[in-house]
């Protein structure tokens, strides 16, 4: 039989069970296989301003011309230091700052677009306050993000155990983890990549979504098509450059060759000069160059 001494020991555990409950980590059941456990979140880091770089080819003089097109990511349009809002602004220099310089076909930069010149001309100037190079030699594709892993671990899937945050954007959110579509690089650079995806500044991908499901229910993984890490000052290696007589040689520095001149060489005018996945300079062996090589080769 109920009665009123029952009642009144139900009150009391629970007002003692509410007692001893302390705030802090977030449990949630979401079936009952499933147990969540969400670790504190910090504060993530600013996330503007960021851009991509690419040299100017075109032939004119200098400062017009011989600078860089600068595009700010995830953006339509990059409003440029004269105040025009355009698909990507010209600058005639980048001043690093004090931070390592990165290779433009890997760089993706955190900076502001300022003016400098004088009487005779005032022209764009990329000042940069961080610099965050490519793992890979893959062409990134799709949206930008800055990743980190929060320690999150669950019973059943699909579990978010990543934060995502948008770049140049306010929009954040808790994914369930990430995906690498591209070839991953060499084991030291991998645990260098998972020592930086635990920090708090985390690193920053590109990529696009994908919708998973599972007993814990739905949510959305990220398909990263490229992964970016920030270079640290003093660790910066000196950029690659087309050197010898020919501008044969890709090196950290200028080399002397035998002037032997051969039509291959003609190749090297256009490919890409650029540390590869061995941290050496070298050119960039893509389909258009090895046809190049294959083709002067046979002529000859």
């Amino acid at each position: 039989m109920f009665t009123f001494t029952h009642a009144l020991g139900l009150v009391c555990a629970l007002v003692l069970s509410l007692m001893a409950w302390t705030p802090g980590r977030t449990v949630s059941l979401t079936t009952q296989q499933s147990v969540t456990i969400q670790a504190d979140e910090q504060q993530l880091p600013e996330n503007s301003t960021f851009y991509t770089i690419r040299p100017d080819m075109r032939k004119c003089a200098s400062p017009m011309c011989g600078g860089y097109f600068v595009k700010r990511v995830n953006a339509t349009n990059t409003r440029c230091a004269n105040g025009k809002n355009m698909t990507e602004c010209y600058v005639a220099s980048i001043d690093w700052n004090g931070v390592p310089e990165v290779e433009p076909r890997k760089a993706l930069l955190k900076g502001e677009l300022l003016t400098k010149g004088n009487k005779n001309g005032k022209y764009g100037l990329l000042k940069v306050t961080e610099a965050w190079a490519s793992v890979s030699a893959a062409s990134p594709s799709g949206e930008f993000y800055r990743v980190r892993d929060l320690g999150v671990r669950c019973i059943a899937a699909p579990c978010e155990t990543h934060s995502e945050a948008k770049l140049n954007s306010t929009f954040s959110r808790h994914i369930a983890g990430i995906k690498l579509k591209f070839e991953e690089p060499s084991a030291q650079k991998m645990e260098e990549v998972n020592r930086a995806s635990t920090s708090q500044e985390g690193v920053l991908v590109t990529g696009t979504h994908e919708t998973v499901t599972g007993p814990a229910g739905r949510s959305q993984t990220l398909n990263v098509t490229q992964l970016y890490v920030r270079t640290e000052r003093g660790t910066a290696l000196k950029p690659c450059v087309k050197t010898g007589c020919s501008g044969e040689i890709c090196a950290a520095e200028e080399k002397i060759s035998t002037c032997d001149y051969k039509a291959e060489y003609e190749c090297y005018k256009k490919a890409a000069c650029e540390r590869q996945s061995d941290g050496n300079c070298g050119f960039t062996q893509t389909a258009e160059v090895k046809s190049c090589i294959a083709s002067k080769r046979k002529s000859g």
